[in-house]
């Protein structure tokens, strides 16, 4: 059997979504005599770790003043051309709907949508100013392609009500398998950590919350030592904003970022910390659309107290067994939640073995993986 796995994402990169196509590669290489990845071109210093029977088809685009729909539709004949070359039977996984147009017409190809994020809800807020009969249009396209794909993968339950909600999906059309994390092994305090941190790990957008943690630290001046590092999985000028918000804040002195780090010296900065925060907030992104969010396992699998938003996505991961929930975007009632983490150290570790106990027997990248093979023999 041949797979042919597609995203409209750079790949790789040191985002989580890149982790989530490594793995899902993982997964189809064990399965498939060949797999054939399409992707835009990422990071070459970064090195994915793939077996020898995946062979990944970078695409870069020579023309700059292109704008985002110019390259979607470029990228779907991209996928369209590449897979109808080939007439053997096989399984094609799309990421997005532009990936999803190259495959959806190819009579020999079974497909899989994999929804992650829609198009309609991410896109405006990226670009503001899109109009609403282009909102329409794209909604019409997902609709295409959640209807002609043969099954669907989501990582979240909140994802899968909204397509069943939204699109008439059928409830046995649609999979839940859960993003995973790796074991982690214990690992050394590196000597550049300051004593006392908490830590944010991920990538920037505006719907992360980072800005709510920022000012929660307002509240939290008696803890003089205490830092907070943030491990950017973006380059630098996507934390313009921050560095700003931080000097109107006053609290220079108490943020330190790191970028794009490999995933061991990240792990390394995460073991140490007093806790990991996944600030979300409110809006369409988190609530209506749903995720599963890679920062919260791999938080697990490091054994750290968790700090998180109590939104439906992350009640979904963890119970108040295992993490300290907080209102989304109160930057007080976050601060509150740090102090008590700090203050009861022993309480915060329980949930943390907690939490990490869970990820051990729900949460691998080994569960994630077996799950999505077992939708592969199913279509075949």
């Amino acid at each position: 059997m041949r797979s042919y796995y597609a995203s409209f994402d750079a790949f790789p990169t040191s985002k989580g979504a890149s982790t989530h196509i490594t793995h899902s590669l993982d997964a189809l290489s064990e399965i498939a005599d060949k797999v054939d990845v399409y992707c835009l071109k990422g990071n070459s210093v970064i090195d994915p770790k793939i077996a020898e029977n995946v062979e990944i088809h970078p695409f870069f685009y020579e023309n700059q003043s292109q704008n985002y729909l110019e390259r979607a539709q470029l990228f779907s004949e991209k996928v369209y051309n590449c897979t109808a070359l080939s007439k053997e039977q096989g399984i094609g996984q799309f990421r997005d709907i532009w990936s999803g147009l190259g495959m959806i017409k190819q009579p020999h190809l079974k497909t899989v949508f994999e929804v992650n994020a829609l198009t309609s809800i991410e896109l405006p807020i990226r670009f503001p100013l899109l109009t609403p009969s282009l909102i329409a249009e794209i909604k019409n396209i997902e609709g295409t392609c959640l209807e002609a794909c043969d099954h669907i993968v989501t990582p979240s339950a909140v994802t899968k009500k909204y397509l069943i909600e939204e699109f008439s999906i059928a409830n046995d059309k649609i999979s839940v398998i859960p993003n995973g994390a790796e074991s982690v092994q214990e690992m050394e305090k590196t000597a550049d950590l300051p004593p006392e941190y908490i830590v944010y790990f991920g990538a920037l957008q505006p719907w992360q919350g980072l800005d709510v943690l920022l000012k929660s630290f307002r509240y939290l001046k008696d803890y003089e030592n205490l830092k907070l590092v943030i491990c950017s999985s973006v380059k630098e000028k996507a934390s313009k904003a921050y560095h700003k918000l931080i000097e109107n804040l006053g609290i220079q002195d108490k943020a330190i970022f790191r970028y794009e780090l490999e995933k061991e010296e990240l792990y390394a900065v995460i073991q140490h910390g007093r806790a990991s925060i996944a600030p979300l907030k409110f809006g369409d992104r988190n609530v209506v659309q749903g995720c599963c969010p890679i920062k919260i396992l791999e938080s697990m699998a490091c054994k750290i107290p968790i700090i998180a938003a109590e939104l439906p996505v992350t009640k979904e991961l963890l119970t108040e067994d295992e993490v300290y929930f907080f209102w989304p975007e109160d930057e007080q009632d976050l601060s509150r939640s740090i102090r008590f983490v700090l203050d009861n150290p022993e309480s915060s570790k329980k949930k943390a073995e907690n939490a990490f106990n869970k990820f051990q027997q729900q949460f691998t990248w080994k569960h994630h993986n077996q799950k999505l093979q077992k939708v592969y023999q199913n279509l075949m």
